[in-house]
């Protein structure tokens, strides 16, 4: 019987996104099936499905604070209250992921390592990491200054330019809403879909894995 596949479609800007990724990377219930993690461009989920910015409500980003802080403190993963650098309209995350694009391509096996790096750097340091001059070393550090440079040049490239708006495309016309995306297919090959991090309890139990420990999922 095949293993059970999990997609995470996740652009670095969702702080949701980061908690999904942290748990289904750490968690040993998430070892038992084949996780692929695919860069998206938020942003263009505005125009394309009319996705409206938290900031946009005036009570939003604070709800938001609380409910990321409690989640993180109920699973057991680092977080700083608070916003990065540069977050949320002074920069966009455009070029950071046109570069895990074109590292889930040029280093699949270091790959998961990279977003961990960056996603710690930004949710639990809050470097700007959507900047060149911050994601850059940072990569360096996980890669190797030789591969780094490799996944960098790549990463200006058309198919890398291509791939990512393909992955966004692809996460769209799939019935996304928004990110953190899941997609689930149980070793019978049915798939389920699930919008969000609080969703992860209902995709593992569809993948048949174990019960995530937490009072929530």
């Amino acid at each position: 019987m095949p293993r059970p596949r999990l997609t995470l479609y996740f652009d670095l800007h969702s702080p949701y996104s980061y908690l999904a990724f942290y748990l289904i990377h750490t968690s040993p219930v998430f070892k038992q099936c084949d996780v692929t993690y695919v860069p998206v461009l938020l942003v263009a989920f505005i125009k394309a499905v009319g996705l409206q910015p938290p900031w946009g409500s005036p009570t939003k980003p604070s709800y938001m604070t609380t409910d990321i802080t409690r989640w993180a403190r109920d699973y057991d993963i680092p977080w700083t209250p608070g916003w990065p650098a540069n977050y949320p309209f002074k920069s966009t995350t455009l070029k950071v992921e046109r570069f895990l694009v074109a590292c889930s391509r040029e280093c699949q096996q270091q790959y998961p390592n990279v977003i961990a790096a960056l996603y710690h750097a930004f949710w639990v340091e809050k470097k700007a990491v959507q900047l060149s001059e911050v994601y850059e070393p940072i990569a360096a550090d996980v890669l190797g200054q030789e591969t780094a440079q490799k996944v960098i040049e790549r990463s200006s490239t058309e198919e890398v330019k291509n791939l990512l708006k393909h992955n966004t495309d692809q996460c769209i016309a799939s019935g996304s809403p928004g990110v953190p995306w899941i997609r689930a297919v149980n070793p019978q090959g049915q798939e389920e879909c699930y919008w969000g991090f609080d969703h992860l309890g209902q995709a593992a139990q569809h993948l048949g894995l174990g019960k995530l420990k937490g009072p929530h999922l």
